[in-house]
């Protein structure tokens, strides 16, 4: 019974303690991280990339002859003032993408990529980047921290047996 115990106190609880280690930590780093999200400004707000008139000719002369694919169509007028903005801004700097700061209808049709008329030339406009901020429970900080404090007493688990037993034989010997 005794090394049944050894053993367990040996291998099993420190193996259990890495786990919850590794746990706490992801839960901790993803919880901590879902608290400060809001503040950096790094998500929530997807950017649109407007392909200058030339290369949309290029994108369109690719599709349409030989009865390919379809490239949808959207009205400027169609979309929600954030959408208009952001493809106001990817049409005076090409280089950059206009983030849409606000409601975001299209979000679909804007991954597929899609042709927007605006300024009486077609742009192709395509989602450049999503930043959707990860949707975590708010417990997840508090309950990453606690398994991974206790991931840490189970890693500790050995060394703290091993002075147990060391005093244990040295009351023995005493008494």
């Amino acid at each position: 019974m005794s090394d049944v115990r050894a053993a367990f106190l040996t291998y099993g609880v420190p193996f259990v303690g890495s786990v919850l280690l590794a746990v706490g930590i992801a839960g901790g780093v993803m919880g901590g991280y879902a608290l400060f999200q809001e503040q950096t400004d790094r998500c929530g707000q997807p950017e649109l990339s407007v392909a200058s008139a030339e290369e949309t000719e290029r994108v369109r002369e690719g599709f349409t002859p030989a009865g390919g694919p379809n490239v949808p169509r959207l009205r400027f007028a169609d979309l929600s003032p954030a959408e208009r903005r952001a493809v106001e801004a990817g049409i005076e700097d090409p280089d950059t993408e206009g983030t849409v700061e606000g409601s975001f209808p299209n979000r679909d049709a804007f991954r597929r990529g899609v042709l927007v008329v605006a300024e009486n030339e077609t742009r192709y406009v395509t989602l450049a980047t999503d930043d959707r901020c990860p949707q975590v429970s708010p417990l997840l900080l508090p309950l990453g921290l606690a398994a991974g404090l206790l991931g840490v007493v189970g890693v500790l688990t050995p060394p703290l047996y091993r002075r147990y037993l060391a005093f244990e034989r040295r009351q023995r010997e005493d008494g």
